[in-house]
């Protein structure tokens, strides 16, 4: 890894709002030279000659180009995702900056571009110009929807027109300008694949269209994922860096000493001794007094090492001092990282678990809403908001999951033990079309 650029692993507590990060229309040079970058460079030269398999027909054909298809795009949602978050240069690439989650981005945006086909197709049924129009909003709303499901990992939220336009309105007017370069961009694909075609020999056709395919596709992930980076705050992007070439914000000692923690211990895990990084990360946060940047840095090893247990139980005080910091966001995704590596893993304090929950509905994160409150009613039986967590399971099973039968046995649950509790009646309001039905049947 090149030295003069930051470390991943050093996340914490710059001041993003203070970076003056150049627009996207100033780094075009950068998104074009993206793809000629070592990695990207080899994975689509492998990919292209992989086009040749198409040649040979047969029933084999559709599934070889299926395969080439998830393979350019789910390169070109991780290069968009680490981009938003600072990470521009393949040479940074991480395995612990990559979710598991990105590898299924590819096919839900397939499932909201089938959603935006049928509404197309019955505007166009009612109207040729309401067709028109709403192919003309598909193609607008497109990179915004690209840009909700790096950020939610959500086919639900990617499909919200609120949440669609929040986006955009974050982005402000330069969302319109990145439509027009986007739009030239897929203009010059073509027009490239068509150019070589005719300048290059007959056997290397193929690859040759292939690779102007991948080429302009990860060019336009690379634009994307910065103008993300770009407007993070307003999207609530949490980034792993600075611009490069930006002036460093004047930090106060603690910033500074900070850092210089984070390098030593990168020091550690960059040499593979995972044992030292984390017994000098563990021995920081121990006398740091519940510093946050000592928190998130042992979060960070732990995961690294692979320590689930440790992580687990490192979570449960990690998630109250974010949570008395207002960092819900943050706090949840803590919550995610040790939901997937710790089986079982569950809050022991009732007020972190619903605030979790509450910001996992809001996310329109309905299984998360569901792994925070399982158990809750038994875990915490005295505890007054047992009806809100209720309330809480009602709606992610009937707004989010859409398992109407398992919503109408909680709420019968809730009915029989808090009657008259205002939760009750709106978990009521929620099932009311469900409830009537039971009432007609009955």
């Amino acid at each position: 890894m090149p030295s003069p650029r930051p470390a991943p692993l050093n996340d914490d507590d710059e001041d993003s709002a203070r970076w003056d990060i150049p627009p996207f229309w100033q780094r075009l040079n950068s998104f074009f030279l993206f793809p000629l970058q070592l990695e990207p460079l080899l994975y689509a030269a492998l990919l292209a000659l992989a086009c040749l398999a198409l040649l040979l027909g047969g029933l084999f054909a559709p599934f070889v180009l299926l395969g080439l298809l998830l393979a350019v795009s789910r390169y070109a949602f991780k290069v968009a995702a680490l981009a938003s978050v600072g990470v521009t240069h393949s040479d940074d690439y991480r395995s612990d900056l990559v979710q598991d989650e990105w590898k299924w981005l590819p096919w839900k945006l397939f499932a909201v571009m089938v959603v935006h086909g049928l509404a197309i197709g019955w505007l166009a049924h009612v109207s040729l110009r309401l067709g028109v129009l709403g192919n003309v909003v598909s193609s607008l709303l497109l990179p915004a929807t690209v840009m909700v499901l790096i950020n939610t990992c959500s086919l639900r939220a990617a499909i919200n027109p609120f949440k669609l336009l929040g986006t955009i309105t974050g982005i402000g007017k330069s969302y319109l300008l990145l439509c027009f370069f986007l739009f030239l961009l897929m203009q010059g694909m073509p027009m490239a694949a068509g150019l070589l075609a005719a300048i290059v020999p007959r056997a290397v056709v193929v690859p040759a269209i292939g690779f102007a395919v991948i080429y302009f596709t990860w060019v336009m992930a690379a634009m994307i994922g910065y103008v993300m980076y770009q407007h993070h705050r307003a999207l609530d992007i949490s980034p792993v860096r600075a611009p490069e070439g930006a002036a460093a914000p004047v930090q106060d000692p603690a910033a500074a000493e900070a850092r210089r923690r984070d390098a030593q211990v990168l020091q550690w895990v960059r040499a593979g001794d995972m044992h030292e990084a984390l017994t000098i990360a563990r021995e920081w946060l121990r006398t740091g007094a519940d510093d946050l940047a000592d928190h998130r840095r042992y979060h960070r090893v732990l995961k690294v090492a692979e320590r689930p247990d440790a992580l687990a139980t490192h979570a449960q005080q990690f998630i109250l001092v974010l949570l008395r910091q207002q960092l819900t966001g943050e706090a949840l995704e803590v919550w995610t990282s040790c939901y997937k590596r710790a089986k079982g893993f569950q809050l022991a304090a009732p007020d972190a678990t619903l605030a979790l929950a509450r910001h996992a509905w809001k996310a329109q994160q309905a299984r998360h809403v569901l792994a925070l409150l399982q158990g809750f009613e038994k875990q915490f039986p005295d505890d007054g908001r047992v009806p809100e967590a209720l309330e809480l399971i009602v709606r992610a099973l009937q707004q989010g999951l859409n398992d109407s039968e398992r919503a109408v046995r909680v709420f019968m649950r809730m009915k029989g033990r808090y009657p008259d509790h205002p939760c009750t009646q709106e978990a009521a309001w929620v099932l009311r079309e469900q409830l009537g039905n039971t009432a007609t049947a009955a």
